[in-house]
């Protein structure tokens, strides 16, 4: 459980988010439209959508403000050391922004594993006062690099508008056009005080779907795009010290094929002011009857400049997690493990002096 100092530490913002339902639904796939109760396996579904992105925006915020260091590597120390070629200049390159990249390795780490994320979405019953008055209680478990389980819960409500058709005639071919927009307000428990009292973060947002269908003939070609858009703080309705997040997904299915691209863009503001914007897209290739996840974190703004290929990889039954970066013109690759002391260590050679260990923020 994350300790008390480090939440305090968070005051700038923290996300959350929300969603509600209508029937009973359970299912492994893809669902789109009402938000629905059930399980949910994966990240492609509206419901996992909400519950990745509450987490991972609260995780963020959290990992940010609490200004974890590592547990090695003091600030100047072995970077000139192994600047006198230019491999060792990639090294120096990617040991220098080690910790902001950390930040984002370690809200993402539960979701690598895609085939091991469930979102479990049922009727809110809490007659907490603080909760009840959320439509539905939604909790995301996925696994970390080692293995191990974790889960997060949100409780949300969402109101649907009023749903708007356009269709589009010409010559032989037909367009048609379905939007309809959610609004979205909840909170996301992130931890308890000494005291063992919960601790809430509260959002605002909304979730546009746009379904644009074309006809011609026989042949029909459907796209499908999802854009929610998430505003969250540690205190409700403080507009200027927050985490923003806007995810798109669009979709395409065409003669049985489909395709499916899915990004993230999280900004940091703090007293107003925009201090950090980060995107993150993940990318599945299914070969071989085997599932294989990657993302690339791309920093927009901010201090830190580069580009990050994150995948799991496991050899010899130990599994590892392997980082490709390019920064400033600097590539290379570096693996991540999870140290003895419940850390992550960064292995950016065989040199065990150019190792760094950050901490697990979950532990």
């Amino acid at each position: 459980m994350k300790k008390l100092y480090l939440v305090c530490a968070a005051a700038a913002a923290i996300a959350a988010l929300s969603l509600a339902g209508c029937a009973n639904r359970n299912t492994g796939g893809v669902h789109h439209g009402d938000t629905a109760e059930g399980s949910y396996q994966g990240i492609e579904s509206t419901e996992s959508i909400y519950g990745m992105a509450a987490v991972t925006t609260a995780e963020l915020l959290f990992e940010a403000q609490s200004g974890a260091e590592s547990a090695s590597l003091a600030e100047g120390e072995n970077v000139a050391a192994v600047s006198a070629s230019g491999s060792a200049d990639a090294v120096a390159k990617a040991q220098e922004q080690a910790e902001e990249f950390n930040k984002y390795f370690n809200m993402l780490d539960s979701f690598l594993d895609r085939g091991a994320t469930t979102t479990v979405v049922e009727d809110n019953t809490s007659s907490d006062a603080a909760l009840k008055d959320y439509a539905f209680k939604l909790t995301v478990r996925g696994k970390d690099a080692a293995g191990e389980s974790v889960a997060h819960t949100m409780y949300y409500s969402e109101t649907k508008g009023e749903p708007k058709h356009t269709s589009i005639r010409d010559d032989d071919e037909t367009t048609t056009i379905d939007v309809v927009t959610y609004t979205l307000n909840g909170v996301i428990e992130m931890g308890k005080t000494e005291a063992e009292e919960p601790i809430y973060y509260f959002m605002t947002g909304t979730r546009t779907e746009t379904t644009t269908t074309e006809t011609e003939g026989r042949e029909e070609e459907t796209e499908y795009a999802s854009e929610l858009k998430l505003r969250a703080s540690a205190t409700a309705g403080d507009t200027q010290n927050y985490v923003s997040l806007s995810h798109t997904q669009t979709s395409e299915q065409e003669a049985g094929e489909a395709e499916t691209e899915a990004v993230y863009i999280y900004e940091i503001v703090k007293n107003g002011v925009k201090t950090e914007s980060t995107q993150v897209s993940f990318e599945t290739e299914t070969e071989h009857g085997e599932e294989e996840t990657e993302y690339t974190v791309r920093f927009l703004t901010g201090a830190s400049r580069g580009a990050y290929t994150v995948e799991r990889e496991t050899e010899n039954g130990r599994t590892e997690i392997a980082v490709s970066y390019a920064i400033d013109g600097a590539t290379g690759t570096f693996v991540i493990v999870k140290d003895a002391g419940g850390g992550y260590r960064y292995k950016f050679s065989s040199n065990p002096d150019d190792d760094l260990i950050f901490p697990d923020f979950d532990d």
